[in-house]
């Protein structure tokens, strides 16, 4: 077990699985809208200066705005040493104040934005052999999943998808791998890719998860978020899996920006939920984030 910081409660065990075959590449699809740029091809460099893609939920109403979003999560990820750029990934047209963005919207199926986000990943930094770690709230954690599923799978489209992926580390916070609980209403593709049992994650749940060289999962959740369910939100296979027990305030819309503490009470696994333990001392689930990735990174 790698050297964690500051507390014991963090399981840090990277998942293997053998490289991926390169298929030839193909022709990109249209670049999505660019809000900030950076010259030239980045470099590998070292762990913590490499790139974080952070990538929000649901947006019901159409738009999120990236910054109010992951204010929190960026300074913790600064205070941990991440000094490479912390890329919010838009993908709604009305998305606000995001590094980029794709223009989405509701009916655009998850598959699909998962598929310009592999784009993305693959243009600016796999091809330039710069892997990149991925932090991701609700909808978004099946975002990255998709992306990851649908370069290996291929899955029958009238569009391309990227040849491999460099993905180290994703940490998902409430992502509902095995659906949503509450109304969403079905008119919305997205909110039918939610739906417990829907096409998409029956799908997910066959594929691999898996970049180029490996990618280490980090599952968060919280017994009180009543949106999705804990035993949703650990339902892929990871090996280090979280949820914060009950009676500490913690709801699926506040769990990604709770970033201070060090007397939660959680129950975590770092062997793939063959077994549990249990801490009243752990950290906020934005430190529990942050040291996820670190633990990786050195």
């Amino acid at each position: 077990m790698r050297r964690l910081v500051r507390t014991a409660a963090l399981p840090a065990v990277a998942l293997t699985l053998g490289a991926v075959q390169a298929a030839p590449a193909q022709a990109a699809p249209s670049p999505p809208v660019t809000v900030t740029t950076h010259a030239g091809p980045p470099q590998s460099g070292s762990a913590t200066s490499q790139p974080v893609y952070l990538l929000h939920g649901l947006a019901l109403r159409g738009g999120a705005d990236c910054a109010s979003s992951w204010k929190q999560a960026k300074a913790q990820l600064r205070s941990a040493g991440f000094r490479g750029p912390l890329i919010t990934w838009g993908h709604y047209t009305h998305d606000t104040n995001c590094t980029r963005r794709t223009n989405g919207t509701l009916n655009t199926s998850t598959l699909e934005l998962g598929r310009r986000f592999a784009w993305d990943v693959y243009q600016r930094y796999s091809r330039h052999g710069v892997p990149v770690r991925i932090v991701a709230h609700s909808l978004g954690g099946l975002i990255a999943a998709t992306a990851l599923a649908g370069v290996k799978a291929r899955p029958h489209t009238s569009q391309s998808w990227p040849p491999y992926l460099l993905v180290k580390d994703v940490v998902t916070l409430s992502t509902p791998f095995r659906g949503i609980a509450g109304s969403c209403s079905t008119k919305y593709r997205q909110c039918r890719d939610l739906k417990p049992g829907s096409a998409l994650q029956s799908w997910l749940a066959k594929q691999s998860l898996q970049g180029r060289g490996g990618t280490d999962w980090t599952l968060v959740s919280a017994a009180t978020d009543t949106r999705v369910p804990y035993r949703s939100a650990l339902g892929a296979t990871a090996k280090h899996k979280v949820y914060y027990l009950s009676g500490q305030g913690i709801t699926h819309y506040n769990l990604h920006h709770l970033d201070s503490g060090h007397s939660w009470r959680i129950r975590y696994t770092n062997n793939g939920g063959a077994s549990y333990k249990t801490t009243k001392d752990g950290v906020s689930p934005l430190r529990y984030t942050a040291l996820a990735l670190t633990s990786s990174a050195r």
